[in-house]
């Protein structure tokens, strides 16, 4: 893992963030401890969670942010790591019900405060957007959170390009702080974008493409190997079995499986793995790209660590879109 800047903030981060979403509720606490440590103990520092991460199972708690809290005090790790988090999701159990007034943000980042055991968040993404709520309204919650040095930097998560160049425009007009990154499902699959939308997620359009392109402004990119699919796609029964339907319903195409037929052509001709290509891929975008892994077992996050030392060419890039944009 490298050093990098993240964006035009002065956080200093390793270039692959580790996910925490299943850890502690569908990954068993003991291999999720050796998850963090290993991670740690690799040189990564760029951890990723949110407040909604574990209240699937019985109790509806923040079980990810509990034991990174945890964690983070019994090693006294607080000031080694850059720490991001998440709030302002949909209503659990209410589809489709926002929750960004001034009143829930501040809510869920005092509860995610207690909870990960810190006085301060680096990295606080609104989690979804609510576009009938003015953009104006949101911004002056999170730089009032900012002066109050409860969070050092903010982003969003899963906004359309509109409303993030909407929340810009209304920035520099005010002379405010503005978002810092932009949390969005990004790989080289081309995603189901209706299957995306249906899990109350966002992937990288046009829009949003050509939106970072022009602001320049980071992505962390969440699914950032595609749920495995370049290398599943091979197996007997992934059309069928039910342990393949998340790659298969998202990224499940014809555009996919001629990627899939590129990553296969430039393995055999450099002798990279696929994981290696497929993250090679992000780091390769015309603007910068820090892929977030979510592993569930110890091995898979040193497969990725050891994977994200490659780097793609341009050309190499280009022969994976097959003339596409991104």
């Amino acid at each position: 893992m490298r050093f990098v800047r993240l964006g035009n903030t002065s956080l200093r981060v390793t270039d692959l963030a580790l996910g925490t979403g299943a850890l502690a509720s569908r990954v068993d606490e003991k291999t999720s401890l050796a998850i963090m440590d290993c991670y740690i103990g690799e040189g990564g520092n760029f951890i990723d969670t949110a407040n909604v991460y574990g209240r699937w199972n019985p109790g509806n708690l923040p079980l990810s942010e509990m034991m990174i809290g945890k964690w983070l005090s019994f090693h006294h790790l607080r000031d080694k790591v850059v720490l991001a988090t998440k709030g302002a999701a949909d209503n659990e159990g209410e589809k489709g019900k926002k929750r960004l007034s001034r009143e829930e943000i501040r809510h869920d980042l005092h509860d995610s405060l207690k909870n990960l055991k810190t006085d301060y968040i680096d990295l606080y993404y609104l989690h979804q957007d609510d576009p009938t709520r003015e953009v104006g309204e949101i911004m002056e919650t999170m730089n009032e959170l900012k002066r109050e040095g409860l969070v050092r930097y903010f982003a969003c998560s899963n906004w359309s390009a509109e409303r993030m160049e909407e929340a810009d425009r209304y920035a520099a007009a005010h002379g405010l702080a503005g978002f810092s990154a932009d949390e969005i499902m990004f790989n080289l699959a081309k995603a189901n974008e209706e299957a995306v939308l249906e899990a109350t997620q966002s992937c990288v359009n046009e829009n949003i493409f050509q939106y970072h392109q022009q602001t320049q402004r980071p992505i962390t990119a969440y699914t950032s190997q595609a749920a495995g699919f370049f290398t599943l796609y091979r197996e007997k029964d992934f059309m069928t079995s039910e342990k393949y339907s998340f790659p298969r319903e998202f990224f499940f195409n014809e555009a996919t499986m001629h990627r899939a037929q590129r990553v296969s052509m430039l393995k055999k001709m450099t002798g990279r793995s696929e994981l290696e290509i497929t993250l090679g891929y992000l780091y390769a975008q015309p603007f910068q790209v820090i892929p977030i892994v979510g592993p569930w077992k110890e091995e898979e996050l040193k497969n990725s660590i050891r994977a994200s030392e490659g780097r793609l060419s341009n050309e190499e890039r280009e022969f994976l879109l097959g003339g596409e944009e991104f």
